[in-house]
């Protein structure tokens, strides 16, 4: 099983930061894979590692507007301001791209980066929102994944063998 997590983890970073890399089925597949004890170090798992991507991301995106030419850095401060204008909607935002993946997390945390949010609160409802949308994968995965095992042994088996 720690193979499994390994792996998961790993691909859920290199996932983070490069999109071609499905987070999501790869959660899937180790949900699959695992009893049912492990299903929430899958989530887990796959929380942690992208978050970890994400992170990188918000930080390098806070970085940028430093290098901005004057026109653009004078752009970034208005969206800024309507941004702070508007409260707690920036995490709100943040939580919900990270649950449904719209707008794609990956440009919300290079936004959320380039337009000052806080580490912290980025991080946490980064982090909680991934939890949720992992937590609901692993476990239906790990609920179909039972019962599609359960029903290949009894029915599907015992109508090819005759006589069982």
């Amino acid at each position: 099983m720690w193979e499994i997590l390994g792996g998961l983890f790993v691909g859920s970073v290199v996932s983070g930061v490069v999109p071609l890399v499905n987070a999501e089925l790869l959660c899937v597949a180790a949900a699959v894979a695992v009893p049912m004890a492990g299903v929430p170090l899958v989530v887990a798992a796959s929380t942690v590692g992208q978050m970890i991507a994400k992170a990188v991301l918000f930080a390098l995106a806070r970085s940028a507007p430093a290098r901005l030419p004057r026109k653009a850095a004078a752009r970034l401060d208005k969206a800024v301001e309507a941004v702070r204008a508007r409260g707690g909607a920036a995490g709100s935002l943040v939580f919900v791209s990270a649950v449904v993946g719209l707008p794609p997390f990956y440009g919300v945390s290079l936004a959320a980066g380039a337009l000052g949010m806080r580490m912290g609160t980025f991080l946490v409802t980064g982090t909680a929102g991934r939890a949720v949308r992992f937590a609901v994968l692993a476990w239906a995965a790990h609920a179909l994944g039972e019962g599609s095992a359960q029903l290949l042994a009894t029915d599907f088996v015992g109508a090819l063998i005759p006589g069982r």
